[in-house]
């Protein structure tokens, strides 16, 4: 389901992106799709993380960071784990 509307933050636990939609992932576990591209919602979510081309995420939700042979992953508190890409990888260390 496409929607316009955007939760708050806090309740947002990582967006990903693909090409001019946005899924977003929420902490109460539903899912839902923007019409916007990731750039542009992290324009709104300044406190966000780019790790990669495809994933903005929240750094309140955060479990851990693994690095295991120079893959760095978020692992986040839903279980999901994230790639950080190599060019990203400084903004979660």
């Amino acid at each position: 389901m496409i929607s316009q509307k955007i939760p708050p933050a806090h309740e947002i636990l990582f967006l990903r992106g693909d090409v001019n939609y946005t899924e977003f992932h929420l902490v109460n576990g539903q899912k839902f799709l923007s019409s916007n591209t990731l750039l542009r919602h992290q324009e709104k979510f300044q406190g966000f993380l780019r790790v990669s081309r495809k994933h903005l995420i929240n750094p309140l939700y955060i479990s851990e960071v693994e690095n295991e042979r120079g893959l760095h992953q978020v692992l986040m508190l839903n279980g999901e784990r994230i790639v950080v890409s190599r060019r990203r990888k400084s903004s979660i260390i």
